[in-house]
This record gives C-alpha cells, sequence and structure tokens, in this order.
C-alpha cells in the first residue's frame, strides 16, 4: 500500500469516525425538541380542560374551517373578509390540514411547531451572522438553545394560536439565507413571512438591514464570489417598507369593503380628542408603561445583553416596543401572549451582531495572550463553557418571568382542570350544523369549526345557546352580565333541549 492511500485510509477512518451532527447543532435541537414537548402537552392539557380562551384560538379557527370548506377567509366574529383585519393569507396551509382533521388543538400544535422550530432557526441565523470565528456555533447554541422556553415564547405560547408565530422561524431563515448567499431562499422564505401577518414588513426590514451590512461578499475559501448578497438585503428593506404601506394603506382597506376595523382602537384614542397633544399626559403614561419595559427587558436579557454591544442595532427594536407600548389594548402594551414577538427579530439582530464584536474581542485578546505566553497556550477548550455559559441568563428569566408550569410566575388553576373536551363534542352532536349558536367563551374553541358561532351574551333571539356551568372567566369579558345572561335563561321564552352534566343546550324563542 503506498504512503498516499495509507494516508486516504486513515482520512476516510477518522471521517467515520467523526459524529455527523456538531455538539452546539444537537443542543439547539435538543432545546427545540423539549419545548415543542413541553408547550405542545400544556397547551393539550389545557384544551381538554375546557380552559383555551376563545381569543384568538376560535376566532383563528373558525377561519381556518371556512377556508377548508371552500367558504372563503370570512368569519362571524368579524364583518367582511377576515384579511381585512388581519392579512395572513398562510392560514391557507393549517386549512389544508384541517380538511383532514377540523380542530382547533391542530392550530395549537402548529402553532408549538413554529415557536420550538424558531430555536434551530435561530441558531443557523446566529451562526452565519458570526462566523467567521470558529467559535460561532457555540455562541449560536448558547442563545438559540434555550429559546423555546424563554419566558417571551411562554407568554406567546399562551395565546394557543397566533400567525405572527408562523412569521418568526421563517424570518429567522431568510436571515439565514442572505448571510449564507442564498438569495433565492431568501425571498423565499420572506415571502412567508409577509404573507403570515400585515406588520412583518417590519421584521423584514431589520433582517434586511443586516444582510445588506453583513452579507457575504466573497465566501471563506475564496473559491466562488457570492454576487448581489448586500443589494438582496437592500432590496428586501424596501420591499419590507413597500409591503407594509401597500396593505395597510390599500389592500386591507379594500378588503374590509367599509367595514370598521376590529383594531382600530388599538391606537385612535391618539388622534381623538385633540390629538397628540392634547393627550399627551396618556402618551407619557402608555410610554412609561413599567410592565412592557420589563418585559422588553426580559428579551433583552435572553439573548445574554449582547445586543449592548451593538447599541445603534439595538434601537431597530425601538419602534415595534413603542408601538406596543401606545396601544390601548392593555394585552399588547404589556407585552402579553403573541404580542412579545415582533420585537424578537430585531433585538436577535443585535444580539447576532453583539456576538460577532464578543468573538472578536476574544480573538483579538487571545492573539495577545499568546504573544506574551507562547504558540503552546491551549485556547480552544476553555471557550466553549465559557460562550454556552450565555446560556444562563435566558433560563433564569424563563424560570422567574415565565407564564407556564412550573415556573414562578405560572398560574395554574387553568392547567388543573378536569377532561371534558370529549364529553362537550358529543354533547354538541345533537346541534344542527346550519343554526346560530351562541357558547360561553371556552367552550368557543372546539365548536368554532362551524358558520356561525357568537360568544355569550348575545341578544340573538333566533340561536340556539350552549352554556357550560363550570365555564372559565377569560378575564376580558363582563363575567358579571355573563352570568346573568345564564341567569335569566329559563324566564327567557327558550326551551331547554338538553341537559347533561355541566352543559345546558336552549333553543330559540318562537315569536
Amino acid at each position: 500500500m503506498t504512503d498516499a492511500t495509507l494516508a486516504g485510509s486513515r482520512a476516510a477512518t477518522r471521517n467515520l469516525r467523526r459524529p455527523s451532527i456538531s455538539v452546539p447543532t444537537l443542543l439547539s435541537l435538543s432545546g427545540a425538541l423539549l419545548g415543542f414537548g413541553w408547550l405542545a402537552s400544556l397547551l393539550l392539557r389545557r384544551a381538554d380542560g375546557l380552559a383555551t380562551r376563545a381569543y384568538d384560538l376560535a376566532f383563528f379557527q373558525q377561519v381556518v374551517w371556512n377556508v377548508s370548506e371552500g367558504n372563503g377567509f370570512v368569519s362571524s366574529f368579524n364583518e367582511g373578509n377576515f384579511l381585512g383585519v388581519h392579512f395572513s393569507p398562510l392560514l391557507a396551509v393549517p386549512a389544508l390540514v384541517e380538511m383532514v382533521w377540523a380542530d382547533a388543538r391542530v392550530l395549537s400544535l402548529i402553532h408549538v411547531l413554529a415557536l420550538a422550530a424558531a430555536g434551530p432557526a435561530a441558531f443557523l441565523f446566529l451562526r452565519a451572522a458570526c462566523r467567521p470565528s470558529p467559535w460561532a456555533p457555540w455562541l449560536a447554541a448558547a442563545i438559540a438553545a434555550p429559546l423555546p422556553i424563554w419566558s417571551a415564547i411562554q407568554e406567546a405560547g399562551l395565546a394557543d394560536f397566533h400567525t405572527e408565530s408562523l412569521a418568526l422561524p421563517f424570518a429567522l431563515l431568510a436571515g439565514w439565507a442572505g448571510l449564507r448567499g442564498r438569495t433565492w431562499l431568501l425571498f423565499a422564505f420572506a415571502g412567508v413571512v409577509l404573507l403570515a401577518k400585515e406588520d412583518q414588513g417590519y421584521t423584514l426590514l431589520a433582517v434586511g438591514a443586516l444582510i445588506a451590512a453583513r452579507g457575504p461578499g466573497r465566501l471563506r475559501d475564496g473559491r466562488r464570489h457570492v454576487p448581489g448578497v448586500r443589494s438582496a438585503g437592500l432590496l428586501l428593506m424596501v420591499v419590507g417598507v413597500f409591503w407594509t404601506l401597500a396593505v395597510f394603506g390599500v389592500l386591507m382597506p379594500l378588503l374590509r369593503g367599509g367595514a370598521s376595523l376590529e383594531t382600530g382602537w388599538y391606537y385612535s384614542w391618539i388622534i381623538e380628542g385633540g390629538g397628540p397633544l392634547a393627550n399627551a399626559d396618556r402618551i407619557i403614561e402608555q410610554l412609561t408603561n413599567g410592565a412592557g419595559w420589563m418585559a422588553a427587558a426580559g428579551l433583552l436579557l435572553s439573548t445574554a445583553a449582547l445586543p449592548l454591544l451593538r447599541p445603534a442595532w439595538l434601537l431597530l427594536a425601538l419602534p415595534p416596543v413603542l408601538a406596543n407600548l401606545l396601544s390601548a389594548n392593555v394585552a399588547q402594551a404589556d407585552f402579553w401572549l403573541h404580542y412579545t414577538l415582533l420585537p424578537m427579530v430585531p433585538i436577535l439582530v443585535a444580539a447576532a451582531l453583539g456576538g460577532r464584536s464578543l468573538l472578536a474581542w476574544s480573538a483579538r485578546r487571545f492573539r495577545r495572550s499568546r504573544r506574551r505566553v507562547g504558540a503552546g497556550l491551549v485556547w480552544r477548550r476553555p471557550m466553549a463553557p465559557v460562550l454556552l455559559a450565555l446560556a444562563v441568563p435566558a433560563i433564569g428569566v424563563a424560570w422567574i418571568g415565565g407564564g407556564l408550569p412550573p415556573t414562578m410566575r405560572a398560574e395554574h388553576s387553568q392547567w388543573d382542570r378536569p377532561p371534558a373536551h370529549d364529553e362537550l363534542l358529543r354533547f354538541a352532536e345533537q346541534i344542527p350544523g346550519e343554526v346560530v349558536l351562541i357558547v360561553d367563551d371556552s367552550i368557543a374553541p372546539p365548536l368554532a369549526s362551524r358558520a356561525d358561532l357568537l360568544l355569550s351574551p348575545n341578544g340573538a333571539l333566533d340561536a340556539w345557546v350552549l352554556v357550560d356551568r363550570e365555564a372559565r372567566d377569560p378575564g376580558y369579558l363582563s363575567w358579571e352580565r355573563r352570568n346573568g345572561y345564564v341567569h335569566e335563561l329559563p324566564e327567557s321564552g327558550r326551551p331547554q333541549i338538553a341537559r347533561e352534566g355541566r352543559f345546558e343546550l336552549w333553543g330559540p324563542i318562537d315569536e
């Protein structure tokens, strides 16, 4: 055997022994699997106990069911075309799934899958942004592996479903594709993001800014040129701006067809009653909302405060943070539910550049140390645990500020209710599919696969009414009015059609 053949055989043996997946990659995938299993089990348990809220799960489920039935993007929760309220054509994808299994829990599983997938997507994004440092995978794993259990992700998980969660992993994958010079993938992923929700143009603006600043000109090995990547980043920024203007200013008003905007009251207060100057006191009060700033600080700490190393880039997160704070919707102003997601990509963009700065500083310090100590200095081994320690703040924030069991802030009553989901569906089989049905908030999601669904209390006399005597107060309805409505049902002229366990069915009033 020649020396060349022997050397080749040894190289092949080394390649066989080398693990097919790196430790940082394995950490990010493990974090995603852990996050998915944890979130999915909790949301399914809550759904089984009829503790999910109508908003937003029943709200989206009815739209998805109508799309799967060929009825278009319509809902009895709002007038006109649903796309005029939320421009989310991407809902056609879960509608395809629901052609096989029409169940609101499908949306919850898709929601959790998207949130968990954001972890590996963030790993690819951060690793690409921090190259060519050999320690880029370790820093990326430190930030991305705990991402599926971040406090902000837990809060988003509580929403049960929202299209904003679908945009998150694809926005990060778009950033990864651009940083790796894969322009066609960049715009494919960007297209998915834009179809998820109307406000995602700003997300792509932040991603495009990073690609324009740090996209490749020539790859590390110097063997091939990657033309136009930075120009693609600039184009992505332009697309994000013009898409936002077109959707908010033209498409959504046309689709609403004159119907009132359900979310219009979120910001209309700023220009009402004399305009911003007359409302200056309230504007200041909203902008100094401690709960909102604490949630934003939690996002920053979850990235080990790396964005502070590049404060100019951290300013990208300021517009979505201010947009949340100025909303009259308390859930948005306090960064509850899915409202934690919009600032996340801009913060990760700043964290990526902060990570680059940290690794560059470490490399310079290492070179100086080698000159002082000698070429035999071993530097690589201790760097991995040092970089993985960057995950500690995210885990701490997740434990202290998280809203899911067993974290410290979690409210446990909604997770420990007795199973009743299947019992409800069996009871509801006697209700004709074409009738208008009024239901309690907590039983709306399982029953949302129908054309006409209203929430109790409602004055529709020709509707059927389904009552859950153990219904849970969702927190955003007048529970006193609901209880009064249920108490008056026996005297309302409605016939009681059926009663079984905790459920009662009342018919329409004969006029």
